[in-house]
């Protein structure tokens, strides 16, 4: 009684549950996150196919493409387990993002980061020098910390001019003469000028 409860005031005001949110991927790749419990990931978009293992909220994963079997949703995602895709059925992932944060070059540059630098402690897509890291107890990405030369976040580097961050984001959300910071949702990414040139970067949740 209390679930139908619950279910009939979220639906007089408008709220809908993480497994049946109305939130589209609106490029791919793209980042998603599970909102379900024990939710398996197979080998072919249909129930029948082989389970290759499986995901709990909130875990993410980086969402390739999207496929209809039988008028159901499914999204081919990276194996968080592995070097091949999966399917999981697409109730169970919502983008990371809203769909307007989505469509903005923001939402690129983060994630480009998380792909530089690892969505989730498992991934195999770090590159480039050691920086500071932080995961949060599912495993996924909260922070980057980068100040060495030759580390990189998206196409700024350590050393650029405080310009070319403004030629790629555009004017950052608040700014003074020692940083610059841009907000995407709960993502912050700061980044630190000395003789306004990037000296250390930070990526945050």
């Amino acid at each position: 009684m209390r679930k139908i409860l619950a279910a009939v005031i979220a639906t007089i005001l408008g709220i809908s549950s993480p497994a049946m949110s109305s939130e589209r991927f609106m490029s791919f790749p793209a980042i998603g996150v599970c909102t379900g419990t024990y939710v398996r990931y197979r080998d072919n978009p249909d129930t029948d196919g082989e389970i290759r293992g499986r995901l709990n909220a909130p875990e993410r994963v980086i969402v390739f493409s999207q496929t209809v079997t039988d008028g159901d949703i499914w999204y081919e995602i990276g194996d968080p387990h592995g070097q091949d895709s999966a399917f999981v059925f697409g109730k169970y992932i919502r983008p990371m993002f809203s769909e307007t944060s989505q469509q903005s070059e923001l939402c690129k540059f983060v994630f480009s980061i998380m792909m530089n630098y690892g969505l989730t402690e498992e991934s195999d897509y770090y590159e480039g020098p050691q920086v500071s890291r932080k995961y949060d107890s599912a495993g996924g990405l909260v922070r980057v910390e980068a100040w060495r030369e030759g580390c990189s976040f998206g196409d700024v580097n350590i050393g650029d001019e405080s310009g070319k961050i403004r030629g790629i984001l555009g004017e950052p959300d608040s700014m003074d003469e020692s940083e610059w910071v841009y907000r995407l949702e709960r993502s912050r990414v700061r980044f630190m000028l000395e003789g306004g040139k990037v000296s250390r970067m930070i990526y945050a949740e």
